[in-house]
């Protein structure tokens, strides 16, 4: 019996090339073809985890501003512990600012598997993934995760405002704590875009220079 054969389209090709060492065409129930629908599955459960992930970790973040707000408005309106406030704007800005980096890389690995997704499916499932219906092409839809992006943007915003006013009220009485809490900023500030504003050239660098090593185990068996 002859199996049916579907060729590979011109666009995909070296991405087949490096996916499957195929760049031409694939037979049907072969052992590629088993390996693209198993990668299928595979990139849409990967898909949702990044989602689950993305609003769990969004859930953490709100808890841990919730307590920082309360925690900064507290020191802020009491007098005897209103030096403390401009150390939790910091606190907040910090994680307001790995908040933000965490919605981009979120964002990022979402769309990696997407993009995946919309390779592969057309020679499994055809193009079920990209198709979308709407009445008017004037319709609402909006970006969730564009919006959770503004937000934390918004969020680091409302922290540098916060560290202002704080530093604003006990200037005139703590000069040298309040020169030391904006040296502090200044560092919280370089600090996260050092370790946190990464691209895809200074990830795949970090790959391309690491040296992996491996090795298997070898227990040893005594027979009784």
């Amino acid at each position: 019996m002859v199996k049916e054969i579907f060729k590979i389209r011109e666009a995909d090709r070296e991405f087949f090339k490096e996916f499957l060492g195929l760049n031409i065409e694939i037979v049907v129930d072969s052992l590629e073809h088993k390996k693209l629908i198993s990668a299928l599955d595979k990139a849409h459960d990967i898909r949702k985890f990044e989602i689950d992930l993305y609003w769990k970790r969004a859930t953490y973040f709100f808890a841990f501003f919730t307590v920082v707000t309360a925690a900064f408005g507290f020191s802020l309106v009491n007098y005897r512990y209103n030096y403390l406030s401009p150390a939790l704007a910091i606190v907040g800005y910090v994680f307001a600012a790995c908040f933000y980096y965490v919605n981009i890389g979120s964002k990022y690995w979402q769309e990696n598997w997407e993009f995946l997704i919309d390779k592969i499916e057309f020679y499994v499932t055809g193009n079920l993934y990209k198709v979308f219906f709407f009445e008017n092409i004037r319709d609402r839809r909006p970006s969730v995760s564009k919006i959770n992006l503004f937000l934390s943007k918004f969020i680091i915003l409302i922290w540098i405002g916060c560290f202002s006013l704080s530093i604003f009220i006990i200037f005139i009485d703590k000069k040298t704590l309040s020169c030391l809490y904006i040296t502090a900023l200044a560092c919280a500030i370089g600090t996260t875009l050092y370790y946190c504003d990464k691209s895809v050239e200074d990830t795949s660098k970090r790959d391309s220079e690491t040296l992996r090593k491996f090795k298997f185990r070898k227990p040893n068996y005594i027979k009784l």
